[in-house]
């Protein structure tokens, strides 16, 4: 047996990877996920025997080049979106085999609730600014100059400009955060789903199989329309394409 295993020989995994408790922060993801699929490079080695070549990964942890998480809607969007911007965001878990701290939650909702807050607040700080300062123009002269009236116009729109645009704005970015936060909860779940139901079909497909076997048939057997015109077939073996008993 030919064992061969330079520098450049590498292995990548993907596998589905299921988190209690709580669940984990993903970087790029606003919820937090209980199943994830998770990326694995490693340093690999090639054994070549009876003339087959067979690919393995070194199972050492301090041979993991690299491992990342990702959410079901990061891998897809990783497969789908080649040569697209900087690249999908993934979770780095472990370099060269030593473990990564966690990444850390943030709250989008919230992070946009009171980035709203903060822009009403200080729309109102300057508007309370503004309005003392006409009052105090107000109250010192008598007549206005025509630079003060255009000085007083001139605040009244800055501060409508303001509540016009300012809030709205923010407003609407809170909503596509929202939005966006719902989308990718629902598009983990019915990610998550999928895979649940192909893993139980699968599993009970294989179970069936293993129980009844599958019988070959007319469909399947060469010159089997001229044994069944000469009576060489049995009647089970004349039903046509593949069946299992289910």
């Amino acid at each position: 047996m030919e064992n061969k295993q330079p520098p450049s020989y590498g292995m990548i995994q993907l596998s589905r990877s299921s988190i209690g408790g709580t669940g984990t922060a993903l970087f790029g993801s606003s919820i937090m996920h209980n199943d994830v699929i998770r990326l694995t490079i490693s340093n690999g080695f090639m054994e070549r025997e009876d003339s087959q070549d067979n690919y393995y990964a070194k199972t050492s942890r301090k041979n993991c080049i690299v491992e990342v998480d990702m959410s079901y809607t990061q891998f897809a969007e990783a497969i789908t979106s080649l040569n697209m911007g900087d690249g999908v965001p993934v979770t780095i878990t472990n370099i060269g085999g030593q473990p990564v701290p966690k990444c850390p939650y943030e709250d989008k909702q919230k992070m946009m609730r009171k980035e709203v807050e903060d822009a009403a607040d200080d729309i109102a700080r300057n508007l309370i600014k503004d309005a003392a300062e006409v009052k105090k123009l107000l109250d010192e002269k008598r007549v206005l100059s025509k630079s003060d009236r255009e000085w007083i116009v001139n605040v009244l729109k800055d501060a409508g400009q303001r509540l016009s645009s300012d809030i709205p704005f923010l407003n609407e970015l809170f909503q596509e955060q929202m939005d966006k936060t719902v989308s990718e909860a629902k598009g983990e779940f019915e990610s998550y789903l999928q895979n649940k139901m192909n893993s139980i079909a699968l599993e009970a497909l294989a179970g069936r199989i293993a129980d009844d076997g599958i019988r070959p048939t007319v469909n399947m057997i060469p010159g089997a329309e001229e044994q069944v015109q000469d009576g060489l077939l049995d009647a089970d073996e004349q039903e046509g394409g593949m069946q299992m008993n289910m």
